[in-house]
């Protein structure tokens, strides 16, 4: 009796295949927020974990770069750097902007960086140069796909026209994308004057460990981060605002797979109702027909979640064309995690019907 229960199931490939394609919506609805979270917090830490800065320093109350507001003014650099133990220090200015490219208008978040940057330059660089000039800018993949521009077309920034010199990867935020601007050009585009909202300190060798806590001690009004816990804070500002709705919705999508499992299931034990009254009459115990039930629902289970997986395979190459915004990033674990995901939602799902089966009488076998 070991494989009765797929017997079963391949008895009605109809209810089988609708039942496993079921299954296969919710791994997809499932995996399909996973891979775009997970590559919504990749891109996000990319920019910082790439930077070469052994402390972040910004204005107290900023304490990650997805939402700062705070600027410090450049003196403020200049004193860094005359600090012991401090090798070099780059600012950068951060605002959120619209660029316009005809009709297309998106709000980018703009980071103004030095002509001769090194430890705030973006790391992963598709095409061109990773440092803009004066009167140049570096766009994302997304934004280039969407705008339609590349090398040498024109994007206007808050009224100033700049010259496409780079394309990045890894800098999608899903909801914006960063760019990157001349410092002096940013300073210009917002009306300020020489402001930076974080510096990048570099330290000189055997300074690095507390260099953070001696910034803060010797210049009032600031906050120094040290690399990794700088990187924290903006895996915590990603995950503060995009986990709570994913891990909803993904929830929800686990709820409707148990749901259909437990509804055909359902209605294929009541359907071989005669089947599993023999079954009892000739001696198969609850616990074999309950296995006999659950079979069925694992057999479902494991289809849907390889044809599911399989879709958005297939779906991970093929959606930046359509939507580049949206990136999938599929990792081995999140396959894993999917099949087992899958075969919960079925046991689940089919907890019920399992116990209808057990409660067949075998004496009912005598009335046919």
């Amino acid at each position: 009796m070991t494989w009765l229960g797929l017997r079963f199931a391949l008895r009605e490939p109809t209810r089988f295949a609708l039942t496993a394609g079921g299954l296969a919506c919710a791994v997809v609805l499932t995996v399909f927020l996973a891979g775009v979270y997970r590559s919504t917090l990749y891109s996000s830490l990319s920019y910082v974990s790439g930077a070469e800065a052994d402390v972040w320093v910004g204005r107290q109350g900023s304490w990650n770069l997805m939402r700062s507001s705070g600027v410090l003014h450049g003196s403020v650099g200049r004193r860094i750097l005359e600090m012991d133990g401090v090798e070099d220090v780059e600012p950068v200015l951060v605002a959120f902007l619209a660029g316009e490219v005809g009709e297309l208008r998106r709000t980018l978040m703009v980071l103004g960086i030095e002509e001769d940057a090194e430890a705030a330059r973006p790391r992963h660089v598709r095409a061109g140069n990773a440092i803009p000039g004066h009167g140049e800018i570096v766009v994302d993949r997304a934004f280039a796909s969407r705008a339609g521009v590349g090398l040498g077309d024109t994007v206007t920034l808050a009224e100033h026209a700049l010259t496409v010199s780079g394309i990045t990867d890894d800098t999608n935020l899903l909801v914006t994308q960063y760019c990157f601007v001349a410092r002096r050009d940013l300073v210009a585009a917002v009306g300020l004057g020489d402001i930076a909202s974080f510096f990048l300190v570099r330290a000189a060798p055997g300074w690095r460990r507390d260099l953070a806590s001696r910034v803060e001690h010797h210049i009032e009004g600031v906050a120094a981060f040290d690399r990794e816990t700088f990187i924290a804070n903006n895996r915590e500002e990603v995950e503060s605002g995009f986990l709570p709705v994913l891990w909803a919705i993904a929830l929800l999508g686990l709820v409707v797979g148990g749901s259909i499992v437990a509804i055909m299931t359902y209605a294929a034990v009541l359907e071989k109702r005669e089947d599993y009254v023999v079954l009892a009459a000739i001696g198969a115990g609850p616990a074999i027909r309950f296995s006999i039930v659950m079979q069925q629902a694992m057999a479902a289970a494991l289809v849907g979640a390889v044809v599911g997986l399989a879709a958005l395979f297939l779906l991970q190459s093929a959606l930046p064309t359509v939507v580049p915004e949206l990136q999938l990033r599929l990792e081995p674990w999140i396959a894993g995690v999917a099949i087992v995901g899958a075969m919960a939602m079925a046991a689940a799902g089919a907890a019920i019907p399992g116990r209808v089966a057990t409660r067949f009488a075998p004496l009912e076998a005598l009335r046919r």
